[in-house]
Formats: C-alpha cells, structure tokens, sequence
C-alpha cells in the first residue's frame, strides 16, 4: 500500500474520531524513510497536523507489545484457518471488532472494555491546512523541486521529503541558525559553509 492510500486511510479514521495528539508506529515504509529525521511525506503531513510521531527502535517489536498483542489475537480469533470467502471473512473481522471493542474486558483496563472507556480526539480534522505561522523572526523559505533554498543568491540543499513545503530559520548567533518545519526543529545551518545539518532521528 503506498503512501497516498495510506495517507487517504488515516485522514478518512480522523475525521470519524478526531485527531490524535500522537501515533505511534514502527520503522517501515510509509512511515519513516531514509533521509532527515527518518521523516517521511506521510509523518510530515503528522507534523503539519501538529501530532507527535513516535517510532519504536529498530528490530524492536516489543515496544509496540500491545498492538502486537492485538494482531496475534485477530489472527487466532479470525484466520485460524480463514474463511473460504472474503465476505466471509470480513463477517469475522467485523465479529471481531464488536467482541473486542465492547465485550472482552481487558486487563490493562482495569478489566473494562475498550470502547467503555474510549473518549474521541476533540480536535478535528481541518478542512483545509493552513500554512503555518512562524515567529516574525524566522526567516521562511520554499524548498523547491531541485530540494534545495534560495539563500542570498546561492542555493542550499534541504532534503527531498520537504519539496514544496515551506521550512524557516531562526538567527542563533552570526550566520548560523536553527532549521524548522512547522514546530519540529529539523535540523542547523550555518552560512558560512552554506551547509544544512539535519537533526539526529529521534
């Protein structure tokens, strides 16, 4: 599934439920990518939202335990072995959703069910994302197709998951300055070299 369906599912759950203040993923495609941060286009459109990704450790499952956990109960309780059709099949995943949500207590819950103590995101999804605001004393720039800024008539190389986004920089002393993209502190720049440093990945 690419990024565009992805990105279609997600905004389609947070317009039914809201948007979450964080989501919590693993390391794989489209989620996190090669490059600053990890940052993917699906991630930076999480930013823009002003929701916190947080990714797991590489090859570390266990941090996301209760998701795993959620996984191997679906596929004992519904494709052990699965049904001879998908209508079928879906029959099961709804069952399954039903049980899950409403009638199996759960014990990091207190013994309640999910959905009796589920309270929806009060914040909605906006219709339209407005470009963000930066202090007035940012200075902001459009990292263009080539993924690179303009910068006193010399171009300097950002990265490709930002083409098209604006990013801004905040004067930390002479000709060096902290790189944002919305909130997220993506990295330095120091005019002297005319180098962009991405930050560590978090």
């Amino acid at each position: 599934m690419d990024t565009a369906h992805v990105l279609a599912i997600c905004e389609a759950a947070m317009r039914e439920y809201g948007v979450p203040d964080r989501i919590r993923t693993d390391n794989g495609n489209p989620f996190s990518r090669l490059g600053v941060m990890g940052l993917s286009r699906l991630s930076l459109s999480w930013v823009g939202l002003g929701i916190g990704h947080e990714r797991i450790q590489p090859g570390k499952p266990q941090q996301n335990g209760r998701h795993e956990r959620m996984h191997r109960t679906l596929k004992q309780d519904t494709a052990t072995p699965s049904a001879k059709t998908l209508h079928a099949q879906q029959k099961r995943f709804d069952e399954f959703v039903r049980v899950y949500n409403h009638e199996r207590p759960h014990e990091a819950l207190g013994n309640e069910t999910p959905g009796s103590v589920y309270v929806p995101s009060s914040r909605l999804l906006p219709r339209y994302t407005k470009a963000h605001q930066y202090p007035a004393h940012f200075q902001t720039r459009r990292v263009n197709d080539a993924r690179d800024i303009s910068w006193h008539k010399s171009r300097v190389f950002i990265s490709e998951v930002f083409r098209g986004e604006d990013i801004a920089l905040e004067k930390v002393k002479d000709n060096f300055y902290r790189v944002f993209f919305c909130s997220l502190e993506i990295g330095e720049f120091d005019a002297n070299d005319m180098r962009f440093r991405p930050g560590l990945r978090p």
